[in-house]
């Protein structure tokens, strides 16, 4: 970055810290290792409590995966602690960070398609092409939601967007914006305080971000 001869500009994809816990959720077999290893990473001092433990049950009934499901919501609170550290840098830029750093809310990115790449290509000094971004609608506005995790294929990103709220438990998602109150605030994803709110899919989570 402090190279004068290299023109070098960070892009950060971002995406509510709901939404990707309960994608590690969904791919539990195929990151239940790498969730292990992010959680054995975590610095033991930041550790705060979880709500959930790998046997938590509902209504009779085991949560989900499980152990698997317990290790891929404790990863969120090294890959959010990290997140922060990363955001408050932005926030508070050093010299040779300041006007090469681009914070993109991948929700951003569903809604307003068009205007997010432009913005993109307007940040690394290039004309989106009629090509790109006839693509990008494509990829944003499929006819569908896969299930399958790892599949990357043209979907209806909007139906994406709220997958979290019918996927996850109002106690998960407790344990997801405990871990991760933060980053989400600097990044504009609003916390709910009833299983209502998160059922409500009429409201937006969303507000302005501070970056």
């Amino acid at each position: 970055m402090r190279d004068p001869a290299l023109e070098l500009k960070v892009i950060h994809l971002v995406r509510d810290p709901r939404a990707v816990a309960s994608s590690r959720i969904k791919s539990r077999h195929g990151l239940i290792r790498e969730s292990l290893q992010v959680v054995r990473s975590r610095d033991p001092r930041i550790h705060r409590m979880p709500f959930l433990d790998a046997s938590h049950k509902l209504g009779g009934k085991k949560e989900g995966g499980g152990g698997s499901d317990y290790h891929a919501l404790g990863a969120m609170e090294v890959i959010c602690s990290s997140m922060a550290k990363t955001l408050q840098t932005a926030l508070h830029p050093p010299y040779w960070l300041r006007g090469n750093y681009l914070a993109v809310r991948y929700e951003d990115l569903v809604m307003e398609p068009i205007k997010t790449l432009r913005r993109v290509y307007d940040f690394v000094n290039l004309t989106v092409s009629p090509e790109m971004e006839k693509f990008t609608l494509n990829m944003t506005s499929g006819p569908g939601y896969s299930s399958k995790p790892f599949v990357v294929s043209a979907r209806n990103a909007t139906q994406a967007l709220s997958a979290w709220r019918t996927a996850l438990s109002f106690q998960q998602i407790q344990q997801v914006e405990e871990y991760c109150h933060q980053p989400m605030a600097v990044l504009g994803y609003e916390r709910v305080g009833s299983p209502e709110e998160v059922k409500d899919l009429s409201r937006t989570l969303l507000r302005k971000p501070q970056l």
